[in-house]
């Protein structure tokens, strides 16, 4: 019985090394780093440049805090990080609708414009 003790103890023990010896899992990153590829692509550094400096600095304090081991803290900042990505693509994706309905509200004036010359005032004033 003693030495069944010992062994659960030995056991035990070797486990919890085992466990405080494993490095942090890089991969925690990995979606943070994808949000903010994604959204640098779509030239969130124009339209949403405040976030995107965000997200790049917190992907820069996680990438700090898993290489000091305090994986939590890097677990957080990473989704910290991906979040202001997301952000940044929200925003970068509603500057550009922007863009877009003006130019084409440029486009119906141009069209209307055209209209009148061809037509007169009194085809588009019913």
């Amino acid at each position: 019985m003693r030495n069944r003790s010992r062994l659960i103890a030995g056991s035990i023990l070797l486990l919890l090394a085992a466990c405080a010896t494993t490095p942090p899992d890089p991969r925690i990153l990995d979606n943070a780093r994808a949000a903010i590829a994604q959204a640098e692509a779509a030239e969130a550094s124009e339209y949403a440049p405040l976030e995107l400096r965000f997200a790049n600095e917190r992907l820069r304090a996680a990438e700090q805090a898993l290489a000091n081991e305090r994986e939590d803290e890097a677990r957080r900042l990473a989704e910290q990080a991906e979040l202001e990505a997301q952000l940044a693509m929200a925003r970068t994706r509603a500057a550009l609708a922007r863009a877009e309905l003006q130019r084409k509200q440029r486009e119906l004036e141009q069209i209307r414009s055209d209209l009148r010359e061809v037509f007169g005032r009194e085809v588009l004033n019913p």
